[in-house]
């Protein structure tokens, strides 16, 4: 498909998605406290939401069978919450999580090492790419290497809403340490209530997504206004504002170890803002709906940038100019790439050939029907 930015002057006024981070907890966090209206299917669902309240529909009516579709944050939340969950029901039967893309190819290490210490084995199936529950949970010290994935952090901290009895010990340096903050805010909410009128599920615009719009703000020929954003929000990409104002420098390095779903948009402003900047703690990238550090690499490579990389780091050149009428980028089957290839377009000034957009689906299915309206 063809997206036109040569010779475009755009004058747009586009409001951040909701918050994927935000609503898969107040998902979870109001079904364990009994607040069960939410689960209806919505058309304006991302797919990611839409996995994680099918989740929560199998556990209510104990079919057990949870489709996580591609999101990490669904299979890595309802993992400990189903064990929990099935636990305190004394439900009768295996919990089977069903996966699709690369989900099931992404690390679990840690949450299986923990689990495991109290009565649950994850199982693998290679052939149908399942993951099932064997054993019933005990309570007690759960014990947790956060420096892997702030998600399994979070999906026990969830699941311990259901055990009274246990607790819960980090050990290591705690990654996206937003993430974890932001669960706490909810769980505290509910927990705590305070007079808060709980009934109404409110869920703030996603600074991952506008994160996406203020770079293509910077990059883009005419005006882009970016609304539904929360100033005071814990949702950690927030962080882009203060990288956007500390670009345009010969040099600058930016720590990326609780901000990775940013990068590629960030590295993309970097090759026309600044001379060289080097982004550190970028490993994670590579295990995500893609292997994001090779993917914006290549994408980058197309339009001539010049870029390296090692385990932890990714630096990005300056571009001294791009001469063609369009350029041509993959999807990787992941939605943030989509977005990094529309930010190097605009940037460029010419039009995009890239073979879907369907990804967007993922977690801004809105920006399908921006892209059919103004780009096509």
């Amino acid at each position: 498909m063809i997206l036109r930015f040569k010779d475009r002057t755009f004058n747009l006024n586009v409001d951040a998605p909701p918050s994927k981070s935000v609503y898969h907890r107040e998902l979870i966090v109001r079904f364990l406290k009994g607040y069960e209206d939410d689960l209806t299917p919505d058309a304006e669902d991302s797919k990611d939401i839409a996995a994680t309240k099918n989740c929560l529909r199998a556990l209510r009516d104990g079919t057990l069978v949870l489709d996580c579709n591609e999101s990490g944050s669904t299979l890595r939340f309802m993992i400990p919450v189903a064990a929990a969950y099935i636990h305190c029901k004394k439900l009768t039967g295996t919990a089977v999580f069903k996966t699709a893309g690369r989900l099931y190819d992404r690390p679990l290490d840690a949450l299986e090492v923990c689990l495991k210490d109290h009565g649950i084995k994850i199982i693998r199936d290679d052939v149908s790419r399942t993951f099932s529950l064997e054993g019933d949970l005990t309570e007690g010290t759960f014990v947790i290497d956060g420096s892997v994935s702030s998600q399994y952090v979070s999906g026990l901290m969830m699941a311990l809403m259901l055990l009274e009895g246990s607790d819960l010990k980090v050990t290591g340096e705690p990654s996206s340490i937003h993430y974890i903050e932001l669960t706490k805010s909810i769980t505290d909410k509910y927990e705590d209530p305070d007079g808060k009128d709980l009934k109404e599920l409110h869920i703030e615009g996603d600074w991952s997504g506008g994160a996406f719009l203020l770079s293509l703000k910077e990059l883009i020929n005419g005006t882009l206004n970016v609304g539904n954003l929360d100033r005071d929000s814990v949702q950690g990409d927030k962080a882009i504002e203060d990288y956007l104002k500390a670009c345009g420098t010969d040099e600058l390095t930016w720590d990326c170890r609780d901000i990775p779903d940013i990068v590629p948009y960030m590295a993309v402003v970097a090759a026309f803002r600044n001379k060289v900047t080097v982004f550190n703690n970028i490993g994670r990238l590579r295990v995500k709906e893609s292997d994001r550090v090779a993917a914006i690499r290549e994408q980058l490579q197309a339009a001539g940038i010049k870029t390296e990389e090692t385990e932890e780091t990714l630096t990005v050149y300056g571009t001294s100019g791009f001469d063609n009428d369009m350029i041509t980028l993959e999807s990787y089957n992941d939605h943030r790439m989509v977005m990094s290839a529309m930010l190097i377009a605009a940037a460029l000034r010419c039009d995009l050939n890239i073979d879907t957009d369907a990804p967007l689906d993922k977690s801004f299915p809105g920006l399908r029907h921006i892209i059919k309206e103004e780009f096509s």
